[in-house]
């Protein structure tokens, strides 16, 4: 039976705008540059990931009753993604992030949670009940309250959880989640929460015995931008090296990479192996960013691994 990945996150447009420079209070200018919108979000983005790479994915979260929102939910059917848990909200519009990109590298973003703020624990929980899932997947940008409920839902359902922490907020309660099998962060987030910046191995062995202190996890993920990512299991611990593509300033591993790893280690059981999976995936991408709609097969991205 192929295994069936529940995704509950955030949904939204990203509406990208690129400018020789912001103007000034008060000035208004004309611009020759380019703009477009794209599918945005980290949990929708998850889910496309995992769908796109031959996975069972089943989406959860809040869209507005806009055109936004209808333009969302076109796309992630024309993907082959499950959205029967997608509820369209009708007293807040679908989430946006507005992105200035400047000639000189700098940008800046601003982001409009809409709907997404609206994603309460009953909809997680009903999910997690209904849609009959194997696995869970959850983005720390969910308020606490439906993250805590999802997690120990996904522990009364006796399914395996994966919680990625990119937008979690400080002070949050990690002992109140319930065990996940994955538990990844970056390594501002990590530096944020544990007061130590994950550099090389002795500093990110340092850094995740004080997340095992906040959160009990069977394995921690420590995601070093285009260094790799370091692996720990309460027990041993192991760098995943990247693969030499360097990551622009400013830049993260793509929003993708902790899916992928779940899709892959769930397919697999090898951790290790999982990981060079999502950091070939960040690779491929990095390599073809010229074009927006590229995303690599799992085969592809496979014979990356075996020439690399």
């Amino acid at each position: 039976m192929q295994d069936r990945i529940l995704v509950i996150g955030g949904a939204q447009m990203d509406f990208t705008m690129h400018v020789r420079k912001l103007p000034a209070a008060g000035e208004s200018t004309i611009e020759e540059g380019r703009f477009g919108y794209a599918a945005g979000g980290s949990g929708a983005l998850a889910a496309l990931a995992i769908r796109r790479l031959g996975g069972d994915a089943v989406f959860a979260g809040r869209v507005g009753a806009d055109v936004h929102g209808s333009r969302l939910l076109r796309l992630y059917a024309d993907a082959g993604l499950d959205t029967s848990y997608v509820q369209t909200d009708r007293r807040y519009p679908t989430g946006m992030r507005i992105l200035m990109q400047e000639d000189n590298g700098n940008s800046r973003s601003i982001f409009y949670p809409g709907a997404n703020g609206n994603i309460v624990a009953g909809d997680a929980e009903r999910a997690i009940q209904n849609a009959a899932p194997t696995a869970l997947y959850l983005q720390a940008d969910l308020a606490p309250d439906t993250l805590i409920a999802a997690s120990r839902a996904a522990e009364d359902a006796c399914i395996p959880l994966c919680v990625d922490t990119g937008g979690i907020t400080q002070g949050f309660p990690l002992s109140a989640l319930s065990t996940p099998t994955i538990f990844a962060i970056d390594d501002k987030d990590t530096y944020a929460l544990t007061g130590t910046f994950p550099i090389g191995s002795d500093s990110c062995l340092k850094a995740v015995v004080e997340l095992e202190k906040k959160i009990k996890a069977k394995y921690y993920l420590i995601k070093l931008g285009e260094r790799g990512i370091f692996i720990y299991d309460g027990r041993y611990c192991h760098m995943v090296p990247g693969f030499g593509v360097r990551i622009p300033e400013g830049k993260a591993l793509c929003e993708s990479i902790t899916a992928a790893i779940f899709l892959a280690y769930r397919q697999t059981n090898d951790i290790k192996e999982a990981c060079r999976f999502g950091l070939s995936l960040n690779a491929l991408l990095l390599k073809n960013g010229a074009d927006p709609a590229y995303f690599p097969t799992a085969e592809e991205i496979r014979s990356f691994m075996e020439r690399h």
